[in-house]
């Protein structure tokens, strides 16, 4: 498919002076050589210095979903064991993070990273001369996605979901829409939701359907049908799963393996992409590492003792549905004293899906069931993807009850590994389910991870309750 990033490391700034921009602690400096800094009016000209900074956005995108996001959110789940020996991983499972653990720190740092240079792109569009209508939508469509996805992943990561008070006047995290770098309070997770949907909605508006490798009118309106669909907003939730679903741009993978090596494949909206042809320079071929994390922490071919395996009461919560052997899903993970997993076995270069049909289809399936309305539209959606794995087939003609479980149980079994199962626990317990996970309470504090020590230096920012969920 097209809609893929390619994050270059570098490689996309080729043909500009500097290697990478980054922030220092004045707005709008930009940092080229080690220890030359040039503001920003100094080094943006043209609309491809411009277009140059947007793609150091994306990559930065690359560094956080390579896996290190995901993984924070699989250990605040239940799908997975105890690390073995990493703290950082183990303080994040055992819900015990502080502002001196390191991997929350540097996730929360790259977030606003790419946030500030997508508030500097859109900022800098009075320093170039003859900019066309065109490019300048486009371009500030791109810069507020990414920065609706970057502030997105964070309110998840560092502060309670939607719908944990009422109004989500409870705390979320620095709402930053312009390139200062002055210490700001939370905003609320409401304020934070509602600055998120309307970057998306734009982006939706005005980006296009094809894009090469960067985002698209559907990628955003596929966030949006996440987005709503932790609001619990299910009518909305199926308007965009309906809009995606019905253009015809994307089809189940054959394989049951998203994460592939090459170009992106056929059900992918959005993700990261590790392999690139001539995009930067014509007839060649970049191989950029963009699955590190996943690889290095999960295979289990190449290496008898990963971080990251399954826990005992994820394989008995499997063995429990009593699919059998029939269920190909199942090759994912051997059960044995450490439960591997298999999903990345083989692969030393792959890309990864952050938006993709599978989901968009098993998130519409438990929409409809919330309404009660057009069942067999979801059940079709559930017979499909479990007929790819060589699944038992949801009756035809199963309740709303039913449908809902059964796309839940297709939801968990299809996202292993992707970092989105922990966000449906949470927003099943702020619909009034008792959601226990691993023994703590779905809103316990440590739920919510501790902020960097950045925040911590500032007066008057309010972190986040530590000490552990049990």
């Amino acid at each position: 498919m097209n809609n893929f990033i390619k994050n270059f490391r570098g490689l996309a700034i080729i043909g500009i002076a500097a290697a990478s921009f980054l922030f220092t602690s004045c707005d709008k400096l930009l940092v080229f050589e080690p220890g030359e800094v040039i503001l920003a009016e100094d080094a943006i000209n043209t609309t491809d210095d411009l277009q140059r900074l947007l793609v150091s956005t994306y990559d930065v995108l690359g560094n956080l979903y390579d896996g290190r996001v995901q993984i924070i959110n699989e250990l605040r789940g239940d799908n997975l064991a105890e690390p073995d020996n990493n703290n950082d991983y183990k303080a994040v499972y055992n819900r015990e993070t502080t502002f001196f653990t390191g991997i929350n720190g540097g996730v929360y740092t790259d977030f606003y990273y790419a946030i500030y240079r997508s508030n500097v792109v859109l900022e800098s569009f009075n320093l170039v001369e003859n900019i066309s209508t065109e490019d300048k939508l486009r371009i500030s469509a791109e810069a507020r996605f990414v920065r609706a996805i970057c502030h997105l992943g964070a309110v998840k990561i560092f502060a309670q979901p939607y719908g944990f008070t009422p109004d989500n006047s409870h705390s979320g995290i620095p709402l930053r829409l312009a390139p200062s770098q002055e210490p700001l309070p939370r905003a609320t997770v409401g304020e934070v939701y509602a600055a998120i949907i309307d970057d998306l909605l734009f982006a939706a508006q005005n980006l296009p359907s094809s894009n090469g490798p960067y985002a698209t009118s559907d990628a955003a309106n596929g966030y949006l049908a996440h987005i709503y669909f932790l609001m619990q907003d299910w009518s909305t939730t199926v308007n965009y799963c309906d809009a995606i679903i019905s253009s015809g741009r994307y089809t189940l993978d054959t394989d049951l393996n998203r994460f592939v090596y090459g170009i992106m494949n056929s059900e992918t909206i959005f993700g990261i992409n590790s392999y690139m042809d001539g995009i930067s320079i014509p007839n060649s071929t970049f191989i950029d590492f963009r699955c590190e994390s996943f690889r290095d922490n999960y295979r289990s071919d190449n290496n008898p003792t990963p971080q990251l395996t399954f826990s005992s009461d994820f394989v008995n919560w499997w063995n429990g549905l009593g699919e059998g052997s029939g269920d190909q899903r199942g090759d994912w993970f051997t059960v044995g004293e450490r439960n591997f997993c298999n999903r990345f076995n083989g692969l030393d270069v792959f890309n990864i899906p952050l938006v993709h049909l599978t989901g968009i289809m098993l998130i519409r399936a438990e929409a409809l069931a919330e309404l009660n309305t057009d069942l067999s539209s979801a059940i079709d959606d559930i017979n499909t993807i479990r007929n790819r794995a060589g699944a038992s087939l949801l009756n035809e003609s199963a309740n709303a009850s039913l449908v809902r479980d059964a796309a839940r149980i297709d939801y968990r079994k299809e996202t292993l590994c992707e970092g989105t199962w922990v966000e449906q626990l949470q927003r099943r317990g702020t619909m009034g389910e008792d959601i226990t996970i691993r023994g703590g309470a779905w809103d316990c504090p440590g739920m919510a991870l501790q902020f960097s020590n950045t925040e911590n230096t500032v007066a008057g920012f309010e972190l986040n309750p530590e000490g552990g969920c049990l």
